[in-house]
């Protein structure tokens, strides 16, 4: 209790002293270039090196405004210090918060929500469809029919896909993400099918957003049991759990699998969402690899086979789902542009 207490009354002295060097010493002028200067010094950071723990969280809050929900929350707080001690609002009070209102409208709604998600997995089957028609390069040899195709590895991007086996849950529980693990377990069934023996790569780092045991933060681990569950065995499983993002998921799957099967090119079956998929094919085969893409996880379908989705009343009345596919859309967009500024998706070539 006694240490609990000075803690708090030391960040107490420690939050005094700052304001009152920012408020009464240094000029505002000053703040303003150390404010920019700290802004860009943390953009700078969070490019070069994304993975850095304190860089990464003060991105995180500063990114908060390229999300339709962190965008709407910005401008009505904008709108909050409009108004006065009287009640009065100023302008351009009224404009930010309609502005905010339609924001949320829009990206919450299913009808729309849906319709974009549509696109870039539809685009993402295309591509992967035209390359392999094309076939110049990271054709899988020899150029086998895609239920047929057979590859020495299967890469399982399960970062998320489960949740940690604690207090009074009785089993490990699957997230939304987790019919990639079900689906990784039906491909190496298939694979055993036509004769290959393939290794299954489990990539997913610790998770950080728990406090418990070993075991417990073990997420690779979990993933693994899962799969033992569903026919996998214990042998061919490889934990992959330092790589912080798709470009270090592929260059700790890439050392694995020049060990375990001494190829300098070797093909993988890659298993992630719908959303993703693109993204982590070209960055797979940026550093080295042939990918025969396996998404999962979609969240829209086609209707020309039979089934198609109905729209109804309910497709126009916003709601959370919506907003997050809608977020989770606009935040694969800026991720792939970050990677292709870095270098880290390799070129699609027909």
């Amino acid at each position: 209790m006694f240490e609990l207490l000075t803690s708090t009354l030391l960040l107490l002295l420690i939050g005094v002293f700052l304001y009152y060097l920012l408020a009464k010493v240094i000029p505002k002028a000053a703040l303003t270039v150390i404010g920019v200067g700290f802004i860009l010094a943390v953009i700078a950071i969070a490019f070069i090196s994304p993975t850095y723990a304190p860089v990464a969280v003060l991105w995180k809050v500063m990114s908060i405004p390229l999300t339709p929900l962190g965008l709407a929350l910005l401008l009505i707080l904008s709108s909050v210090l409009k108004i006065n001690k009287k009640g009065e609002i100023k302008q351009p009070a009224p404009a930010l918060l309609w502005t905010a209102l339609i924001i949320l409208v829009l990206s919450s709604n299913p009808l729309i929500s849906y319709q974009i998600a549509r696109a870039i997995e539809l685009e993402t089957i295309q591509v992967e469809q035209q390359k392999r028609e094309a076939c110049v390069q990271d054709c899988p040899e020899p150029l086998t029919p895609e239920p047929f195709q057979v590859g020495p590895a299967i890469v399982l991007l399960g970062q998320g896909s489960t949740e940690p086996n604690i207090g009074y849950r009785t089993q490990i529980q699957l997230t939304a993400q987790g019919s990639r693990i079900l689906y990784t377990a039906q491909l190496f069934r298939q694979q055993r099918e036509l004769g290959s023996f393939p290794i299954v790569i489990v990539s997913a780092s610790p998770r950080r957003n728990i406090v418990g045991t070993a075991e417990q933060m073990d997420e690779a681990r979990d993933i693994g049991v899962l799969l033992q569950r569903l026919g996998v065995p214990e042998s061919a499983i490889y934990p992959e759990t330092t790589g912080l993002n798709l470009r270090t998921n592929a260059l700790e799957v890439q050392r694995i699998l020049s060990t375990q099967l001494g190829e300098d090119r070797p093909t993988i079956l890659l298993v992630t969402s719908a959303l993703q998929i693109r993204r982590a094919a070209q960055t797979f085969r940026e550093v080295g690899m042939r990918v025969i893409p396996r998404p999962t996880d979609f969240q829209t379908f086609e209707g020309e086979e039979g089934a198609g989705r109905r729209i109804t009343l309910a497709d126009l009345i916003p709601s959370i789902q919506a907003l997050e596919i809608t977020t989770n859309v606009i935040e694969e967009y800026l991720a792939t542009i970050y990677y292709f500024l870095r270098g880290w998706l390799s070129p699609i070539v027909f």
